[in-house]
């Protein structure tokens, strides 16, 4: 039913090391973004809205990425 001999040939699955990459490129934005807004809240001196749209923005375009690379790893399967 479930056996690997039952998958086509020619298609590897996805590695866990790839996965796990997706995850650590995901919180690497959103904490990049953090101290990017947190430089602009100190040289411009918007205090909290620099943090805040930092973390906003890193959460929803490391969404993006993480559902971008997702989606390539399922076409190349």
């Amino acid at each position: 039913m479930g056996s690997p001999e039952d998958k086509p040939p020619g298609k590897k699955d996805t590695s866990p090391w790839q996965l796990a990459s997706v995850g650590t490129e995901f919180a690497f934005i959103i904490i990049a973004s953090v101290f990017i807004g947190n430089y602009l809240d100190g040289h411009f001196g918007w205090s909290p809205f620099g943090i805040l749209f930092g973390a906003i923005f890193g959460f929803g375009y490391g969404f993006y990425y993480l559902l971008t690379r997702v989606n390539s790893f399922d076409k190349k399967d």
